[in-house]
C-alpha cells in the first residue's frame, strides 16, 4: 500500500512531534511500501524526516492560520485552492491519505472527491462557531477521525467513525532520574516552554512573579514565535524589564533538543489563557520526573491528577496560579514526591507502546 500524510508546519513543536510519531509508526509497520510526506516549507521536521524511510514533497497549502486571519492574508488561503485538480490527482495516486491537524482546507475541499480511506487527526480545539463548519465539512469528507483528547472532540459535533486517542511522548534518550532529588538551595526553577503566542500564557506567568516575590523563583521561557509576530517576544521583554523581573527571567529561543532544558527545571508550567486540545509539554515534562502545574481546561486536565502529580489552577486566575507555584517553592519534599508520581503517570499512560497500538485501530481497521 502506499499513503500519503499532510502536515501542516515544519517546526519541532508539539503537533511536529506528534505528526513525526505517526510518520514512524507508518515507517516501523511495514504495511506501506511508499510513505509520502506532504509539506508546506521545509525546517526542522525535515531532517527528522530524512532518517525515515519516507518520501518529501512541498506544496502551497491552504491553511486555517490565525496570523492570515487576523491580518487579512486571505490570499494565503484562496490561491492555494486552485491547484485543486493537481493535488486531486497526486492524492489518487495514494491507498490512504492521512491529514495531521484540523487547519488544511485542502482536506476539507478534497477529501469527497477521494474514495480511498482517508484519516485526519484533530489536535486543535476550535472556536464554537469555526466548530460547527468543520463538523459540517468533516461529516461531508467521509472519513476516519482522531481526536488527540475528550476535549478536542466536544468541541465538535457528533461525528461518526472517530476515536480519541492521548497524543504520547517517546521519551529522551537520556532519561535523567536524579533531577527530583536537587537540594534545595535555589531558587524554585519555573519552566515555560512552547511557542510565544497571544494565548500560551508567556503575559500571565511573568505578571504572576510580581506576587511571588516572598519566595524565590525562576522563570525561564523557551520558545520562539511565528514569522510576523516578532514583536511579543519585545513586549514580553519590556514587560520583564518594567515589572523589575529582569534578574528572575530568563528567554531562550526554541531549541529542538529539550532535554536539557527540562533537566533544568523544578517544575513545568503551561498557564495557557484558552483551552489546549491536549497538552505534550505536560508529558514530555512528567516523563522527567517533573511536576506540571497547569490550567485546568482543555485536554490538560487528563493529564495531571491534581495534587498527585502536579497542580491544576483557575485558568487566568492569578492567585490560584500562584498558590500553586508556592507549595513547591516552600515544600520541595512535596516537589520530589509529585515529580515521582508524575513519572509514574507517564509511563502507565503515554508511552509509546500503547499509542502506536491504539492507532492500529485506525490504520488496520477498516472501521473505528
Amino acid at each position: 500500500m502506499k499513503i500519503i500524510c499532510v502536515h501542516q508546519s515544519a517546526d519541532m513543536y508539539g503537533s511536529d512531534r506528534s505528526f513525526l510519531q505517526v510518520i514512524k509508526y507508518l515507517d516501523q509497520s511495514g504495511d506501506y511500501q511508499k510513505i509520502t510526506v506532504v509539506l508546506p516549507r521545509t525546517g526542522p521536521l525535515v531532517a527528522e524526516l530524512e532518517k525515515l524511510n519516507v518520501d518529501i514533497k512541498y506544496l502551497t497549502l491552504s491553511l486555517l492560520s490565525k496570523t492570515y486571519l487576523m491580518k487579512l492574508q486571505w490570499g494565503k488561503i484562496i490561491f492555494p485552492l486552485f491547484q485543486f485538480q493537481a493535488k486531486k490527482k497526486l492524492f489518487n495516486e495514494y491507498d490512504v491519505v492521512y491529514a495531521n491537524t484540523s487547519v488544511i482546507l485542502d482536506f476539507y475541499l478534497l477529501a469527497p472527491f477521494l474514495h480511498q480511506m482517508k484519516i485526519i487527526h484533530i489536535r486543535e480545539i476550535p472556536g464554537k462557531l469555526l466548530g460547527k463548519v468543520l463538523s459540517v465539512f468533516l461529516k461531508q469528507a467521509r472519513s476516519k477521525i482522531i481526536f488527540n483528547s475528550h476535549s478536542t472532540l466536544k468541541s465538535f459535533q457528533k461525528l461518526d467513525n472517530s476515536v480519541v486517542i492521548h497524543n504520547a511522548f517517546e521519551g529522551f534518550e537520556q532519561e535523567n532520574s536524579t533531577a527530583v532529588s536537587r537540594t534545595p538551595v535555589h531558587p524554585l526553577r519555573i519552566l515555560l516552554i512552547g511557542r510565544i503566542n497571544g494565548w500560551k500564557g508567556q503575559d500571565f506567568a511573568i505578571e504572576s512573579l510580581v506576587k511571588m516575590k516572598s519566595s524565590p523563583v525562576l522563570l525561564r521561557i523557551v520558545g520562539s514565535t511565528s514569522a510576523g509576530n516578532e514583536d511579543l517576544v519585545l513586549q514580553l521583554k519590556k514587560k520583564v524589564e518594567n515589572l523589575g523581573l529582569s534578574t528572575q527571567v530568563e528567554f531562550l529561543d526554541f531549541v529542538t533538543d529539550t532535554a536539557e532544558i527540562y533537566a533544568w527545571s523544578d517544575v513545568v508550567i503551561v498557564p495557557s489563557t484558552k483551552p489546549e486540545p491536549f497538552g505534550r509539554i505536560a508529558i514530555e515534562a512528567m516523563s522527567l520526573y517533573k511536576p506540571v502545574i497547569a490550567a485546568n481546561h482543555g485536554g490538560l486536565p487528563e493529564i495531571i491528577e491534581d495534587e498527585v502529580n502536579g497542580y491544576l489552577f483557575e485558568p487566568n486566575n492569578t492567585i490560584s496560579f500562584v498558590n500553586a507555584l508556592s507549595k513547591y517553592a516552600d515544600d520541595r519534599t512535596l516537589l520530589e514526591r509529585h515529580g515521582r508520581n508524575a513519572k509514574r503517570s507517564y509511563d502507565e499512560k503515554f508511552s509509546l507502546n500503547g499509542f502506536y497500538k491504539k492507532l492500529d485501530s485506525v490504520f488496520k481497521d477498516e472501521v473505528v
